[in-house]
């Protein structure tokens, strides 16, 4: 009977614990939970970049000499935000008459101002090309509209996107105040001819940009 139990093969032990399966268990539950806060991380950055933190346009901006192209006589911008679209390098533009002076743009003396009292036309050139997806803007004058439409109150006209409601503010020198554009829109340089006593805006320069 001794030899008996001797012979007897003794019973397999239970498998040891797979402790690298269970690791990669453990990390596979995890990546849903990890690729989440990733993507609220993208997303509050991009929140961030979109609303809170749209650069400022270059003061002063740096100009690219192209093929001058005549834009209007300077008799047409006599009445505040007169406005004036036009082709330049390609491109579709604006030029309008501001309230206020913005780096680079065209400063001349308003004759028709009374005598004795001064003033100045403020003109500046900017590309309709907006820079979320490429739609035109337009100018707007209805600040009512603007801000029904385009959820952005303010006092003065604006450049605004029908697309994707961006909004721009020309007196300010072409920065985005609303919607999803970040960059500014891109300014043209003008300046002035005479020819028989006839003054003509003409533009000659683009903004050069970094996007």
């Amino acid at each position: 009977m001794a030899e008996q139990s001797k012979s007897r093969p003794t019973p397999a032990a239970p498998d040891a614990p797979d402790v690298s399966r269970r690791r990669l268990v453990a990390w596979l539950w995890r990546l849903p939970v990890l690729a989440a806060l990733a993507g609220a991380g993208f997303g509050a950055r991009e929140v961030w970049r979109i609303h809170f933190n749209k650069p400022a346009p270059a003061d002063p901006p740096t100009f690219e000499p192209r093929e001058p192209v005549t834009v209007a006589p300077l008799a047409h911008f006599e009445a505040p935000w007169s406005v004036r679209e036009f082709v330049f390098d390609g491109r579709p533009c604006l030029a309008l008459r501001l309230p206020v002076a913005i780096p680079g743009a065209l400063v001349v003396p308003d004759v028709q101002a009374p005598e004795g009292e001064g003033g100045e036309l403020v003109l500046a050139g900017f590309s309709r090309i907006c820079t979320h997806q490429g739609c035109l803007v337009d100018l707007n004058r209805d600040v009512e509209a603007i801000a029904f439409a385009f959820n952005h109150r303010g006092e003065r006209p604006k450049l605004t996107c029908a697309c994707h409601y961006s909004v721009f503010d020309p007196s300010r020198a072409g920065r985005v105040v609303s919607g999803p554009a970040v960059l500014p829109l891109p300014r043209v340089r003008l300046r002035l001819e005479s020819d028989d006593g006839t003054r003509t805006v003409v533009a000659d320069g683009r903004e050069r940009t970094t996007s």
